[in-house]
């Protein structure tokens, strides 16, 4: 590096004496006549030099001063939606969760307007008319859409919403007070599984108060938190309501099939794995209860839940969808292991006999299977309805082989 670039370097880089302020003082002691130039301007060099380091050092102390607050603001804010995410994960009723979830962020964040807006009759929440069942508040804090609107929400894809200015025309924030006092509004999509599920919508009273380039990385985290809330405050709401047990057979009631086959379709579809799904009818459980009565259905189809759990995993779900009907989920089960399956079903059912009536010792058994992914199945009913096509024909073969 020669002369001319030495020189240019210390004056782009003036920090350089941080580093040597021992250079620092030894240019200081030249006197201006061993220069081999005279110096223009009103400063020497030194105090040129000086001054610029000088500039430097605060210009620095100022940047450092700055990312400590900055630090501190983010630390207060990580703070608050911690709390809240809390509040929402332990909150077990949704009206009550979206009243404290209403309170918080007015007290936290001093947002006076804020609207919970969910997607009502979409497959997302296991549930239908939510509107119905839990009511839209009259305070404007929870609401309920269909899934057309909500979407139209987001014209540019699922992420945030800013409007930086609101005359009265929000599309959630619509209630008379609402019209009235927002100025400024964001929409941050409530998502579960990637899906859209509604919104969560917050006012300000200030315009531009949210505004275009503002983070909202904190509020799609809170978003999400309450996505899970939700999901969950609804399973268990349906679950309450219901025994889930079938007290004949020890196996899982109809009313666990939808909750059940949604939840492990979902896995199977994320992780790209295998669902299979093994539906059974036993053929003759009619003609035997008109025969012998209840007590003999009750006893058979007793004896043939226990034999179909001694052989399944204890992560398969046996489910019991009617008289004679009963559902097998295998996750991570492919179609030949599940063929495999139902044939070790099968041969279990010849070891139960019931000579006490005559006819019907043996139980007759059908079974169809279905497997995701598999051609034209798409979602979690495409499944079920596959499978009992599948069942259908093995029904219709069993006829034709009877004949």
């Amino acid at each position: 590096m020669n002369k001319e670039r030495i020189a240019i370097y210390l004056n782009e880089h003036p920090e350089f004496f941080n580093d040597f302020p021992e250079l620092l003082k030894k240019i200081k002691a030249l006197d201006e006549s061993e220069m081999p130039f005279q110096p223009t301007g009103t400063l020497s060099l030194t105090d040129r030099i000086l001054k610029r380091v000088k500039d430097d050092q605060d210009n620095l102390k100022n940047k450092l001063e700055w990312l400590v607050e900055i630090s501190q603001a983010n630390e207060k804010i990580q703070d608050h939606i911690f709390n809240i995410e809390r509040l929402i994960l332990i909150s077990t009723n949704l009206n009550q969760l979206v009243d404290q979830l209403r309170e918080e962020i007015r007290n936290r964040f001093a947002l006076p307007h804020v609207c919970v807006c969910l997607v009502d009759g979409a497959d997302h929440f296991i549930e239908n008319k939510l509107k119905d069942r839990y009511g839209e508040r009259g305070s404007g804090a929870l609401k309920f859409t269909d899934q057309k609107t909500a979407g139209a929400w987001f014209p540019d894809g699922l992420k945030p919403v800013i409007r930086r200015e609101v005359k009265g025309d929000s599309a959630v924030l619509d209630s008379p007070e609402d019209k009235e006092h927002v100025r400024s509004e964001i929409l941050v999509p409530i998502l579960v599984r990637g899906a859209l599920a509604g919104a969560l919508a917050l006012g300000s009273r200030e315009v531009n108060h949210f505004h275009e380039g503002q983070r909202t990385e904190y509020l799609e985290q809170m978003a999400e938190k309450l996505a899970i809330a939700v999901d969950n405050i609804l399973l268990m709401d349906r679950l309450r309501k219901q025994s889930i047990i079938d007290k004949q057979t020890g196996l899982y009631n109809a009313g666990y099939l939808e909750p059940a086959l949604y939840r492990e379709f979902d896995f199977a579809r994320r992780k790209k794995s295998h669902l299979s799904c093994l539906k059974l009818r036993v053929d003759y459980l009619t003609d035997l209860i008109d025969t012998y009565g209840e007590s003999a259905g009750e006893q058979t189809i007793k004896s043939i839940g226990k034999v179909l759990s001694s052989n399944c995993r204890d992560c398969d779900i046996l489910v019991r969808t009617d008289i004679g009907e009963i559902l097998i989920l295998l996750p991570e089960i492919d179609h030949n292991s599940a063929l495999l399956v139902g044939q070790r079903v099968r041969k279990a059912m010849l070891a139960l006999r019931f000579d006490a009536w005559k006819g019907f010792e043996v139980p007759a058994i059908s079974i169809g299977a279905a497997t995701y992914p598999g051609k034209s199945i798409a979602t979690y009913q495409d499944l079920l309805h596959q499978a009992t096509r599948s069942l259908n024909r093995e029904m219709e073969l069993a006829r034709k082989r009877a004949v």
